[in-house]
């Protein structure tokens, strides 16, 4: 199984998500910003109380569009409220009555077509934010995404107080300068049709961490994994397949050295990756093919030859990701694989009685770190 989980968004959103926090202070011909802060710096700033979003779709309120944003606020804000309204009114963000004094205002308008206008201010520190995003196919999920993470990154601005935000009389001249939008965008809809499937394919590395059996408690395994599912399913496919390292068990008189190499197919189930952490589940079936060989066999004891043999074995698992940039993926999992066959290696003395040397676990328990990179 891959790490992170399998619904996610085109690599475009996120490069977009990038460049909108590179210029998010930015008015459109205003000069670059200065660098950005440390994210410690970020980290350290006061949480906001409430954030008040409102939003002038024209046309239905996008519901799915509130489900993205209150993900993406969850850990900036412990109040977000989320009004729809009829009209555009761009002096609500800078009005200084209204919302607590404390409390962050985002105007979201929907009204243009091809395009959304973000405005955002902080009352605390009396900076602001002014954005026009273009949205090539309206509010389908990937415009929705990408909404979300520029809210995002623009609120963690006005949290620390980034001097690339804007001033008040910078945002309202930015704000005026825009032309009123053409004609209102029935087609701009919530839920908009779909244009066919969008497939998303990651592919990384996998280290884990496997139990084995009493006399060798733990293995090492490596293992190249490739997850292939839809942009707007919670559903993924996987291929996996792995090597167990050898590991020796020197007994009397005679111990045994194992490895095995494996391929599993799966399937998982989780939470959009385009998230900042992400969690998802699935399970799987495979075959290994073991390899095993007699070590230090005494004098007296006529060793079997070295051999390999097949075993089926199935596969569940619980994973988190953390996307650290557009095209990388780390994340970590915990995994539980049940053998199909009892797996054991025995030593038959003179009078054919088996002393059993190594028993593997039917239930072996692991931990796996893994990488994904997303083409």
């Amino acid at each position: 199984m891959s790490v992170g989980r399998p619904r996610t968004a085109r690599v475009v959103l996120l490069l977009l998500s990038a460049a909108a926090f590179e210029r998010l202070a930015r008015a459109d011909g205003d000069p670059a910003p200065s660098q950005p802060g440390r994210d410690a710096d970020v980290a350290a700033a006061p949480r906001l109380e409430r954030v008040a979003v409102s939003v002038v779709p024209g046309g239905p309120c996008p519901s799915s569009l509130h489900e993205v944003v209150a993900g993406q606020l969850a850990d900036l804000t412990s109040d977000l409220v989320w009004t729809c309204r009829d009209r555009f009114d761009p002096e609500e963000v800078f009005r200084s009555d209204g919302p607590q004094a404390d409390a962050a205002r985002v105007l979201v308008d929907l009204r243009a077509r091809g395009e959304v206008r973000l405005t955002l201010g902080d009352a605390r520190s009396d900076r602001f934010v002014v954005r026009r995003v273009p949205l090539a196919n309206g509010l389908d999920e990937l415009g929705r995404e990408q909404i979300g993470q520029i809210l995002r990154f623009a609120m963690i601005a006005l949290r620390a107080r980034d001097s690339r935000t804007l001033t008040r009389t910078e945002a309202r001249a930015a704000v005026a300068d825009w032309s009123a939008p053409s004609r209102p965008v029935n087609a701009l809809r919530a839920e908009p049709a779909p244009r066919g499937p969008q497939f998303m394919f990651d592919v990384g590395a996998i280290w884990s961490l496997r139990a084995l059996a009493p006399e060798i408690p733990a293995v090492h395994e490596l293992a190249l994994a490739a997850v292939i599912g839809r942009v707007a399913s919670p559903l993924a496919g996987s291929v996996e397949a792995g090597y167990r390292l050898p590991a020796s068990h020197p007994a009397e008189p005679v111990g045994v050295r194992l490895s095995a190499a494996s391929l599993r197919l799966g399937i998982s189930v989780g939470q959009s990756r385009m998230r900042v952490v992400s969690f998802s589940a699935g399970a799987g079936l495979g075959v290994e093919r073991v390899s095993f060989a007699p070590i230090g066999a005494a004098a007296s004891v006529a060793p079997a030859a070295a051999d390999a043999f097949w075993t089926g074995t199935a596969r569940l698992t619980i994973a988190v990701a953390l996307r650290v940039t557009p095209t990388l993926v780390i994340g970590a999992r915990v995994a539980c694989d049940v053998a199909a066959a009892d797996v054991h290696y025995d030593l038959y003395d003179a009078s054919g009685a088996a002393h059993r040397v190594l028993t593997e676990r039917r239930v072996a328990p692991s931990l796996g770190l893994g990488i994904a990179w997303r083409p």
